[in-house]
């Protein structure tokens, strides 16, 4: 007779350990190769893309950043019959999406690699469509090309060969330095730029000292009370000033809170704009002045009497032209004159030649 072997506790914990990682490992299996919906509706579409560099197979596809599925497949692009092969076309990636996701993808969508951060996987993006045709199931979305990886690290190769060079030429700067070239190695390594630095720095000192002990202008500023002396007697002089103001003393207090004098002030505004009233009217002597033409007409006839009179005494017409131009009448004048004085002379010394007066009785 046959006997049933019984399984103890230990032997059933392990077959239970075994079931339980042979389903974790096919939840994981789903999970990489399809998303959390492995196990729903899926659909194949194609693109080919110029190079691949860095996606793998199983390598997630996203639209518009929404995981939608998996790459399946990536091989060589094979042309068609009479057809050129195209930089552009030379690697198919065969893509299996979530059929849920059918009616986003059409005609006017794009699919390219993205590189997560800078060195990251890479994945197939996809961009949502909106007025093409949907794409069903074999057919494909067309491309467009990407900047690989390799272009950035080429730029970073550029990059750090730079820095090498800068790195260089930092050293041998320091180099000079240390060496006491130049003017920043002079002063580091030079003794006389050090005394001379020192003496500067002795000098200083010895002038912080001096106005520390209150010598000097500046001395007696910093160390001595007079200025502060000064300013608060100015300061206290300056609040009884205002005091005498705030309680209308002097000019100032009484212009300032005395009404009469704003309606002095008042008045005086008023006047003044009556009067300009006026003189805008044309009344009284200024307001005739400032707005009558007349004026300015005799002004202007007067201006033209003149200028006519001094065009006649230039072109030598009338007595006064020939007055001022004619050198007869300088002549005559200066002849006139030397008669007069030598009549003068005469008469200064014999008078009573010139004052003999004569009586006659009948």
């Amino acid at each position: 007779m046959a006997q049933h072997k019984q399984l103890t506790w230990t032997e059933l914990r392990v077959g239970l350990f075994v079931l339980a990682g042979a389903a974790l490992l096919v939840v994981v299996i789903f999970y990489v190769t399809g998303g959390s919906s492995a196990l729903g509706p899926k659909y194949r579409v194609h693109t080919f893309l110029p190079e691949v560099d860095g996606l793998t197979i199983g390598a997630p596809v996203r639209l518009d950043g929404v995981e939608i599925g998996n790459v399946e497949n990536i091989q060589m692009a094979q042309p068609a019959a009479g057809a050129q092969l195209s930089l552009m076309q030379s690697i198919r990636v065969d893509l299996r999406l979530q059929e849920e996701y059918k009616n986003y993808i059409r005609t006017d969508s794009t699919a390219g690699l993205i590189t997560e951060g800078l060195l990251g996987n890479r994945y197939v993006d996809i961009d949502r469509g909106f007025t093409g045709t949907v794409l069903n199931n074999g057919e494909a979305i067309p491309g467009r090309e990407e900047k690989a990886i390799k272009m950035v690290v080429e730029r970073s190769a550029d990059v750090l060969q730079n820095l090498d060079l800068i790195t260089r030429q930092a050293s041998e700067i320091m180099t000079g330095v240390r060496e006491g070239r130049g003017s920043i190695g002079k002063l580091l390594v030079d003794e006389e730029a050090y005394a001379s630095l020192n003496n500067t720095l002795s000098t200083v000192n010895q002038m912080v000292a001096g106005v520390m002990e209150g010598k000097g202008s500046l001395g007696k500023l910093v160390a001595t009370d007079e200025l502060y002396t000064r300013v608060d007697s100015a300061t206290k002089r300056l609040d009884d000033v205002l005091a005498a103001v705030q309680t209308q003393q002097g000019t100032l207090g009484k212009i300032i809170y005395d009404p009469s004098f704003h309606d002095s002030a008042r008045k005086l505004i008023d006047n003044g704009n009556a009067v300009f009233d006026d003189v805008r009217s044309g009344r009284g002597t200024l307001g005739k002045l400032a707005t009558d033409d007349s004026l300015f007409l005799q002004y202007k006839q007067v201006g033209e009497n003149l200028s006519l009179a001094t065009a006649r005494l230039n072109s030598q017409q009338g007595t006064a032209g020939r007055l001022f131009t004619d050198p007869q009448f300088y002549d005559n004048m200066t002849g006139l004159a030397g008669d007069m004085r030598l009549l003068i002379g005469d008469f200064r010394k014999e008078p009573n030649k010139f004052l003999r007066v004569k009586f006659s009785l009948f």
